[in-house]
């Protein structure tokens, strides 16, 4: 069996590895370029949902994540959990509320407890939410090390043109000519839509824009993600801190970003460096990204068109992409099990 997997990002890598696993002749089409995990916030979790179903499967891609942490050395990805603030009042006893009948692991601090655990966090909430299972990662890192450790072909700086074949794939057609396959992946990100058009298949995208914010090196060190009112931050290895450029970054609908890079560093900036004892001197990075987000806002996984044709095109990838390599392989050489067929069925490319 071959299998051509169409991109090289954090979700395709994770593809490439559980097929490669399994014995599979694996290739992956890296075209380079922009990609959606090298802007990436990085925030592993299942606190943001959008319903149930959405949240069984992000809760079992933390699982995943798991299990692949401990079968590839390095993964630049860590358990550090999340502390938040972004709601307050009722709305925070509902959140609250929402996660317990889910059965999803959480804490409720008052601000002595944020300030105990996260001393050089000048924040002062009067309740804070607690993720102590959620990670952070270098998701364009963590793409690197998986796909390397996959033992997948890569074929790095060719697109993508189109789909082979009429009932049933036969390859892709790239800009290097003719890449034959059995089975088809298309984890193009926001570059699916006019992939999948090429064989009739519908993925309608929405323009989902998203600034990150990356600071000159702080004193202060900060252990968990911290997701305020003003955005969510989170100290690298390096000492900087990487910050969004909106509050409820993950469900930001604007379709536009309307300020230059300096007017948006120096925004993020005011509320930021009160936050951090020692506060911040400056930014040296602001990067502009691309959410690959389908229409409405779910994930699309599994099979799609022609026979041998499988899409895997979501936001946020960086949270998923452990669990929809597993599931996806699993599908592809036949493996899936019920509870893995149960858990992506809501997500199913035939909804459009």
């Amino acid at each position: 069996m071959r299998v051509c997997i169409i991109g090289a990002g954090i979700i395709g890598a994770c593809v490439a590895r559980h097929l490669a696993r399994k014995g599979i002749d694996v290739t992956v089409l890296d075209a380079g370029g922009a990609s959606a995990s090298a802007a990436s916030f990085g925030w592993i979790n299942a606190s943001f949902f959008a319903n149930p179903a959405h949240h069984a499967l992000r809760a079992e891609g933390l699982a995943a994540w798991g299990r692949l942490r401990d079968a590839v050395p390095n993964v630049p990805i860590k358990v550090c959990g999340a502390v938040s603030w972004e709601a307050q009042g009722a709305a925070l006893d509902q959140m609250a509320a929402d996660l317990t009948d889910l059965g999803y692991d959480h804490e409720v601090w008052g601000g002595k407890m944020l300030r105990a655990a996260e001393p050089d966090v000048l924040a002062d909430p009067e309740r804070t939410l607690v993720f102590p299972q959620e990670m952070a990662a270098d998701s364009a890192g963590v793409a690197r090390a998986v796909l390397e450790a996959s033992g997948a072909r890569v074929v790095r700086g060719v697109r993508a043109l189109g789909i082979l074949g009429a009932d049933a794939v036969t390859g892709v057609d790239t800009s290097l000519g003719r890449i034959a396959a059995d089975h088809v992946v298309v984890a193009a990100g926001t570059g699916a839509e006019a992939v999948l058009a090429t064989c009739g298949v519908r993925l309608p995208m929405l323009t989902r824009p998203g600034v990150l914010v990356r600071t000159t090196p702080v004193e202060a060190r900060i252990g968990r993600i911290l997701v305020t009112d003003h955005g969510e931050v989170r100290q690298l290895p390096c000492g900087r801190l990487l910050a969004s450029a909106v509050a409820n970054h993950q469900g930001d609908e604007a379709d536009t970003v309307v300020e230059t890079p300096d007017e948006i560093a120096t925004r993020v900036l005011e509320w930021l460096s009160p936050l951090v004892r020692g506060g911040v001197s400056g930014w040296d990075q602001v990067r502009l990204g691309y959410r690959p987000m389908p229409a409405d806002g779910l994930p699309v996984i599994g099979a799609a068109g022609p026979k041998g044709l499988h899409v895997a095109v979501m936001h946020s990838g960086v949270t998923l992409a452990a669990v929809v390599g597993e599931i996806l392989a699993a599908q592809i050489t036949g493996q899936a099990t019920n509870a893995q067929a149960h858990l992506v069925a809501p997500f199913d490319a035939g909804r459009f």
